[in-house]
């Protein structure tokens, strides 16, 4: 991960740490940048009307056609047919005739960078979840909320709980159970309420980090440690599991990871997925594009028998989220969710099934249905405006008319301007 150095200011540490990573945490000084400015920050928040559009409200799959969609300050106020909705006076006008509005995307798998917020909005992204949490993060939500900066809502994890050796700055080192009490103290003293756990636990610190994040009513999620299995961490209760982790061993993968896996096994590790209420976020275009490194022939089977398994857990009522990794240098923020909607859809899954994933499917995982991811009354406007029917391609995405990010109209170059 491309962690900067301004992540570390003023952050507390849990111990222990090894002599490495004190020596990475003092090699990783503070940097000077601070705000990245952009020009018209922020556009004044004013009523707001998509007149004849056509609503696509990811509740159920349809499309209200010609209808219009009120916006006041942040909130959705009506939706209804054109010819009986009340445009409030001095309202700015959007025409949607010939377009569709939907809910904003979310990418639930991301490692921010100031200087990516607005790639994110730009490609339709209004929400999305940091997975390894630093100082900073907390600085932009405060900023984002305050107008003062360009960027999705952000939801965010606390920094990587891992054994040794440490592999990216902020790593919290917990190598014996009798430690986990006090390293998941400090998180949540940080202010992180959801734990993000690492690939180098072993079996009992794993468990005591579990009995730690339940005392204080910590939700806990990311890899399945090589030491614990995904067997073990679906039996805890973790609430999302992060890249497919554990599934190429328990699918008989072993060493040659995602080569070749058993689909004999796949009916009963899906229930056993559903049943312990787990998500997963498989992030496949990042593996698909690290795979190309390698032969052709073994970066098409590794890519089709991850689509395959997102394509079980999907037909057997097992939760998935849509999120690209993005941030570490490998697929670019923001442009790569659509990389990603393509390979849910060739995995097999129709568009609505896709879309509603990256959207109501998100706000269900954080909590938030009455806040995001459908086109409701009451809901914050966190809305795409699309010149294709997402329904019948999600490729339709890739060129957006424009993204009002909680309620502020941002139009795209080629789309609808304010007059």
């Amino acid at each position: 991960m491309n962690y900067r150095a301004h992540r570390l200011a003023g952050w507390r540490i849990a111990p222990p740490t090894s002599l490495a990573a004190i020596a990475l945490l003092v090699a990783l000084r503070p940097s000077d940048a601070h705000i990245t400015q952009h020009p018209n920050l922020r556009l004044e928040t004013a009523d707001l009307a998509f007149v004849d559009v056509s609503v696509v409200p990811m509740d159920t799959r349809r499309v209200l056609r010609h209808h219009t969609v009120v916006i006041e300050g942040d909130r959705i106020t009506a939706i209804g047919p054109a010819d009986e909705i009340e445009i409030p006076a001095g309202a700015t006008i959007v025409d949607g005739d010939g377009r569709y509005l939907m809910p904003g995307l979310a990418d639930m798998h991301v490692h921010l960078e100031r200087e990516d917020l607005r790639a994110y909005v730009d490609h339709g992204i209004t929400t999305v979840r940091n997975m390894w949490g630093f100082p900073d993060v907390q600085a932009m939500q405060r900023e984002i909320a305050a107008g003062e900066l360009i960027g999705p809502t952000i939801h965010s994890i606390s920094p990587g709980l891992d054994g040794t050796p440490p592999k990216w700055p902020l790593t919290q080192l917990v190598l014996e159970p009798s430690q986990a009490d006090s390293v998941v103290g400090v998180q949540y003293d940080n202010g992180w309420r959801t734990l993000k756990l690492y690939q180098d636990l072993h079996l009992d610190v794993y468990d005591a980090i579990i009995d730690a994040a339940r005392a204080r009513g910590m939700d806990y999620v990311g890899h399945v440690p090589t030491r614990v299995g995904l067997t073990h961490v679906l039996d805890t209760g973790q609430r999302s599991i992060e890249h497919l982790g554990g599934y190429a061993n328990q699918l008989g993968g072993g060493a040659g990871w995602w080569m070749s896996i058993d689909e004999s096994r796949l009916t009963f590790i899906v229930a056993q997925t559903r049943e312990a209420g787990a998500w997963n976020c498989p992030t496949l275009a990042i593996f698909a594009q690290s795979a190309k490194r390698g032969p052709d022939d073994v970066a098409e089977r590794q890519t089709a028998n991850r689509r395959l398994v997102v394509a079980e857990l999907h037909s057997g009522k097992a939760k998935l989220l849509i999120g690209t990794d993005s941030g570490i240098d490998i697929v670019a923020p923001g442009s790569s969710i659509h990389d990603e909607l393509a390979q849910f859809d060739t995995a097999g899954l129709s568009p609505y099934e896709t879309l509603r994933i990256a959207t109501a499917g998100a706000a269900e995982f954080l909590g938030a249905t009455n806040e995001f991811g459908t086109i409701a009354v009451g809901r914050r406007a966190d809305l795409l405006l699309v010149d294709g029917n997402p329904l019948d391609d999600v490729g339709a995405l890739r060129t957006l008319s424009g993204v009002v990010l909680r309620g502020e109209w941002r139009p795209s170059p080629t789309g609808p301007q304010l007059p």
